[in-house]
């Protein structure tokens, strides 16, 4: 497992990079992009590829394991089929600096920045972010496709939906439950459960509006 496909050549692609750097399995790091129109691209002094040839390039080139770094969680999704339907291996990076108890389960394609805590009994879903600093307490229930923000923090017990974001330095209070596509504003202090969709704020948070996610 020395080669790694990162899908998104952006500002958080940046972060993946850093962090698959750290934990140091792997030997070479490629980025594919829709943005990129050739092969002979650079980013980050790795090579850019398109996504529309540059799986198939790449797995000539015996690369097999993929991580999606894009912050949107429905684009990151369709990403992250369309490298399971490609038969690309979807791996999780955790950085070295993270605190992760040995009794939780992180899915595949998930990545952990520096500093996260997950602790005991907390189940974490496929190709999630838990961003810089996020803290997910005991028991928590975090679904597929779920973006923490830096500093957010769930209590023990809290769920969250596939496809939720927890915005910056939010705080989800024990036992609540964030709904499917709900956003939580940055700072929002959630006492009570975010129905799916909604769009929660404030302190403590109160819903807004609702998504169409």
């Amino acid at each position: 497992m020395n080669k790694l496909i990162i899908w998104g050549a952006g500002g958080h692609g940046k972060v993946v990079l850093d962090v698959a750097r750290a934990v140091g399995v792997f030997r070479e790091a490629v980025f594919i992009d829709d943005s990129c129109v050739e092969p002979g691209g650079r980013f980050c002094d790795c090579e850019l590829f398109p996504s529309s040839q540059g799986v198939e390039l790449l797995k000539a080139r015996g690369f097999r394991f993929f991580i999606v770094a894009v912050g949107d969680n429905l684009v990151r999704e369709q990403l992250f089929r369309e490298g399971i339907n490609s038969e690309l291996v979807p791996i999780s990076l955790i950085h070295p600096s993270a605190v992760v108890s040995a009794a939780t389960f992180i899915g595949d394609g998930t990545v952990g920045m520096p500093r996260i805590v997950v602790n005991a009994g907390a189940v974490i879903g496929r190709n999630c972010i838990l961003n810089t600093g996020a803290i997910v307490e005991h028991d928590c229930q975090v679904g597929d496709h779920v973006h923490l923000a830096p500093g957010a923090t769930l209590g023990g017990g809290v769920t969250v939906e596939p496809f939720a974001l927890v915005g910056l330095g939010a705080i989800a209070l024990p036992g609540v439950l964030i709904g499917k596509g709900a956003i939580v504003g940055a700072g929002a202090v959630v006492l009570d459960s975010v129905s799916p969709g909604a769009i929660a704020t404030g302190v403590p948070a109160k819903a807004l509006s609702h998504t169409q996610r």
